[in-house]
């Protein structure tokens, strides 16, 4: 789909592949490549605001919809929750959770839900631990590799310590390209 689109917009902006192998020999040819691309890049830009601002434009009126759609909801469950305070319970079906209404169209569910727990985890390990609670006490260990790599070097892509040479194992080096970019 990526390169369909491409094409399009390559197409649109009369952009074709060079074929050749043309190689920049000089300062002067730097320059002048900058430039012509500064020029379809300019294009691009230009076309690229004018589909961002399309964007905007629906995402706006689809804004508005959701609202009118929230503003909608909120009204009909308004209105069915406070006729559903006025139904009998024995009309109703009941669980621990939650009461059913059932309508032709839909039907009327008032949840209870079950609360909600907010832990400090650092108070609660120590309560646990002062109640002799270890099982419910979880230890986790980790590496200090900040630590740890300021000991390291990166030999033939390998981790080994400074001192020893020794290979630290459990860490792949992974090496990433050289980055280019032109700032115009």
């Amino acid at each position: 789909m990526k390169n369909m689109m491409m094409d399009i917009l390559d197409e649109a902006l009369g952009i074709q592949e060079d074929e050749e192998e043309w190689k920049i020999k000089s300062d002067e040819e730097a320059d002048w490549w900058i430039e012509i691309h500064e020029e379809k890049l300019a294009e691009i830009r230009r076309l690229k605001m004018q589909l961002e601002n399309k964007i905007n434009f629906y995402k706006e009126k689809l804004d508005k919809v959701i609202q009118e759609e929230e503003y909608i909801i909120e009204k009909r469950d308004g209105k069915l929750a406070e006729y559903f305070e006025t139904l009998d319970e024995k009309d109703m079906k009941k669980t621990k959770t939650m009461l059913k209404y059932r309508l032709p169209s839909g039907e009327l569910v008032k949840k209870f839900p079950g609360p909600q727990f907010n832990r400090d985890n650092d108070k609660l390990t120590k309560w646990l631990e002062e109640n002799q609670m270890n099982e419910y006490i979880e230890v986790k260990k980790q590496a200090k590799w900040g630590e740890l790599k300021k000991i390291t070097d990166v030999v033939n892509g390998m981790v080994v310590l400074k001192d020893t040479g020794e290979i630290v194992e459990g860490v792949e080096v992974v090496e990433r390209p050289v980055e280019f970019k032109v700032e115009v």
